[in-house]
């Protein structure tokens, strides 16, 4: 009995010495927080900026990655077409704080298309990822009006997220040169393109037109940077800095319950081409006046006949003042 106990013992201590020493990998180890989620149009620069927040080459060719996530081309075309995540150093320094970013497809017009990758961006947020704390909204410098393409972008993102998703919100202004000559041009455009002006627009128009609330932050992280500008340098690193504070102070947006009917996807893109239609409609409209007004001018001018500027309407007991 004594050797069966001493045979026992040891079985149970070998056991829970195997335990200890095959660590369980959580989603924590696999996905470290704070977790960015980089949201744009295609063409933007977001995977440039994922690579230059781990530390890798703005350009980085993403041959580590399939479907080209991470993968940074010159062309008009989407390159990443897949929802993809890395997890490293903050900008590569492993002094730093470690985080998770996730590189996404960029949206265009072609909602109806884009089905799949949409449908991808969902069930990876939801059944990979699980949280975020961040989801940075890339425009670039020169986007400074709401097209169609953009206005649809950003419903979708509502819809898909819901309206708390903008608490974890935070602009990013891409391709702003924080050089001398650059902000010497924005200083004399009319208005000075400044980043308080820029930042004020985007809320402006995103309050107008969504469920925002509140003014969101921006940050001005030109991955294109002058690396031995010493102005340059320090600029994308305080607003490097700003953007890991920024996801540090978030609670966690929990990716559960997002999702995205394809009945609402279609239903945005009749809205888009509805938008279109009407556009090209009164254009159309302008264009068939402007030829009948140029064919009567001609019909007078032919029988030597002009026409009268119209007199306004007099009022009694109204004088005008000259």
């Amino acid at each position: 009995m004594r050797n069966n106990n001493i045979l026992t013992s040891a079985i149970i201590l070998l056991s829970v010495a195997n335990f200890e020493g095959a660590r369980i990998t959580t989603n924590e180890d696999q996905y470290p927080s704070p977790r960015l989620v980089i949201l744009g149009a295609t063409g933007v620069g977001k995977s440039s900026l994922a690579n230059v927040l781990l530390g890798r080459d703005k350009n980085y060719e993403g041959r580590e990655f399939s479907n080209g996530c991470f993968h940074v081309s010159t062309g008009l075309d989407s390159v990443t077409k897949d929802t993809c995540a890395d997890q490293g150093y903050w900008l590569g320094d492993s002094n730093m704080q470690r985080f998770t970013v996730i590189d996404t497809p960029g949206f265009g017009d072609q909602l109806v298309e884009e089905e799949k990758t949409i449908e991808n961006l969902v069930t990876t947020l939801r059944d990979e990822i699980k949280y975020v704390h961040v989801f940075i909204i890339a425009f670039k410098q020169t986007d400074n009006r709401m097209t169609n393409s953009l206005r649809s972008m950003i419903s979708l993102f509502e819809k898909m997220f819901g309206h708390k998703f903008w608490d974890n919100a935070i602009l990013e202004a891409t391709h702003w040169n924080h050089g001398t000559d650059a902000e010497r041009i924005r200083q004399a455009s009319q208005p000075p393109l400044t980043q308080k002006f820029w930042t004020d627009e985007f809320n402006r128009i995103l309050k107008k037109e969504y469920n925002l609330q509140r003014d969101l932050k921006s940050i001005f992280i030109d991955t294109y940077y002058h690396h031995e500008s010493s102005h340059e340098t320090d600029t994308f690193n305080n607003n490097s800095q700003a953007l890991l504070d920024f996801s540090l102070s978030r609670e966690a947006f929990q990716c559960k319950d997002i999702e995205i009917a394809l009945t609402e996807i279609r239903q945005l893109q009749n809205n888009l081409e509805n938008l279109v239609k009407e556009e090209e409609d009164k254009k159309r409209i302008i264009a068939d006046l402007n030829a009948e007004n140029y064919r009567l001018n001609k019909t007078l001018e032919h029988y030597g006949l002009t026409t009268t500027a119209p007199q306004p309407e007099k009022h009694s007991g109204t004088e005008y003042c000259a």
